[in-house]
């Protein structure tokens, strides 16, 4: 049996609107979600970064030609080095100050109680009293020091310094009028360091009474003249992320965007585990042509010294580094939030460097959107962005760290050129190091795609973590058995040519003996 039920003409046109209404609110929410993380991108309150300049850089050294150890200092706006226009250069013994907040009542900044010990002498002091930088450094002159160093007491952000400024006009001239010395701020992680450097320990490993408070004897404080590598803290945790400036000279950039120009090729965020990254979704990268420069064991002088200064200022080991990934950003290149991050059982990225190649472009600041306050960096050329990817170990693999997820914003003028390099958790495996960088030479450092094919069909079939082992011992296994080979060739065709040719009497003896 079956049942006709009447429907009303006005229930059916009320059904149209409302299902109409509804999809028109699901079709004008899709490129809502999908533009949203742009906007809001837009729309963050970023602190903008780098703050630091060259000419505010300086350096504290000690030991001898064999080991020297050094910290990074930030010279303060006022003093010889701005009024006068000129660099310095102090050697002598530091002297912890008395008080060591140099909080001393009196007009004019008083005077140390240690004043005979700091006389000629590098005088420290900390900011944990409030005192100004001009007030600290007037209490040094009156002293005798020969120059003064301020620890920043900042126990949230261990690593932060910054350029002391005059607070006012009066500062401003008594700067100008009576403080001829030179003053620099140091990290509270770095007047730790200072502290530590003389202590020694007895039989039992117990630490003996330090001298000096367990400071060097002699320490050598310079300016640096603006092209020695400096360090700049953005984020100490959650994201860890800092700055080394002059990482790279100019020259060694303009060199890296030579090598790449020609190899690049447009990518669109497709997995290349092999060079260093995973598969990002559709849409997240735009303008963007990339080239990965296999040179490894290779590398010419000019390589090798940028790895060598890249183990010396970061403290990691260079059997860690991969080698450069070269991007090419076009007008309107940009791209979307992601990680660098790699499959647990493939690899660990542990820290990634990010370097700016050229400056000379608009837009294209790199974001970390996630941190607190967000972070937002604008470029200059061989200055490098350092990010800790991993935080601590879970279940046998390093953790990694969610709150290190950044972004490239727009390019909004010119052509932007950036180089990353990744330090892994692992050094890198023999045949990536050696045999790789050998098979990619003759193509100017760029892998041939069969290689990379062969890498992908291994993981396919064997899993990440078993693929690339397998992958590694092809690398170092094939060019062996191909060397054997060859070699066994060749002493063949060598025993050929020498054995003995055959002369008319010896063939007549031969046909003789067939014949009976």
């Amino acid at each position: 049996h079956t049942t006709r039920i009447k429907i009303c003409p006005m229930m059916m046109i009320g059904r149209i609107i409302y299902s109409t209404f509804f999809a028109c609110i699901y079709l004008w929410t899709i490129p809502v979600c999908v533009l949203g993380s742009k906007t809001r991108l837009d729309r963050l309150n970023y602190k903008e970064f780098p703050t630091r300049t060259p000419e505010s850089a300086a350096v504290i050294e000690w030991g001898h030609s064999a080991i020297i150890s050094a910290l990074d200092a930030s010279v303060a706006q006022f003093g010889p080095q701005t009024s006068l226009g000129a660099y310095f250069e102090v050697e002598a013994a530091p002297i912890l100050a008395d008080p060591i907040d140099g909080n001393i009542p009196g007009e004019g900044g008083g005077v140390l109680r240690n004043a005979d010990e700091v006389e000629g002498n590098l005088v420290v002091m900390t900011n944990s009293a409030g005192l100004s930088g001009v007030q600290m450094a007037l209490i040094a002159k009156n002293s005798g020091a020969a120059a003064l160093m301020i620890v920043n007491t900042d126990n949230e952000n261990p690593d932060f310094i910054y350029s002391l400024p005059v607070k006012n006009e009066e500062e401003e001239r008594l700067a100008e009028e009576h403080i001829d010395i030179p003053v620099v701020m140091i990290s509270l992680s770095s007047g730790n360091v200072l502290t530590s450097a003389n202590v020694e320990v007895d039989e039992n490993d117990n630490p003996k009474t330090p001298k000096n408070h367990g400071m060097p004897e002699q320490v050598r404080l310079y300016a640096t003249g603006g092209d020695r590598p400096f360090f700049e803290d953005l984020s100490n945790e959650s994201p860890i992320v800092y700055l080394i400036h002059n990482l790279l000279t100019e020259e060694e950039c303009q060199s890296l965007v030579a090598s790449a120009e020609k190899k690049v090729e447009p990518y669109e965020g497709e997995i290349n585990l092999l060079e260093g990254t995973d598969e990002l979704p559709k849409g997240t990268v735009k303008g963007v042509e990339r080239a990965y420069l296999w040179k490894g064991l290779l590398k010419g002088p000019d390589a090798k010294d940028i790895d060598e200064r890249m183990e010396q200022v970061t403290g990691f080991p260079r059997e860690n580094f991969s080698d450069f990934q070269v991007n090419k950003v076009g007008k309107g290149g940009s791209i979307a939030p992601h990680f660098d991050r790699l499959p647990k059982e493939y690899g660990s990225q542990m820290v990634s460097m990010h370097i700016f190649l050229n400056d000379d472009y608009k837009g294209g600041e790199v974001v970390f959107h996630k941190a607190n306050p967000p972070i937002k960096i604008k470029p200059r050329r061989g200055m490098a962005i350092v990010t800790h990817n991993d935080h601590g170990w879970e279940h046998g693999f390093p953790k990694f760290d969610p709150s290190t997820g950044h972004a490239e914003l727009s390019v909004s003028e010119g052509t932007k050129w950036t180089a990353k390099k990744w330090i892994y958790t692992d050094p890198v495996p023999l045949g990536e190091r050696a045999v790789l960088p050998m098979v990619a030479f003759p193509f100017g450092g760029k892998l041939p795609s069969f290689v990379r094919a062969f890498h992908d069909m291994l993981l396919e079939r064997f899993g990440e973590g078993t693929g690339k082992t397998f992958f590694n011992k092809a690398c170092v296994m094939i060019p062996g058995l191909t060397f054997v080979g060859v070699a066994m060739i060749i002493e063949s065709m060598m025993k050929k040519d020498k054995k003995p040719k055959e002369t008319k009497k010896d063939k007549k003896k031969r046909r003789k003996k067939k014949d009976n």
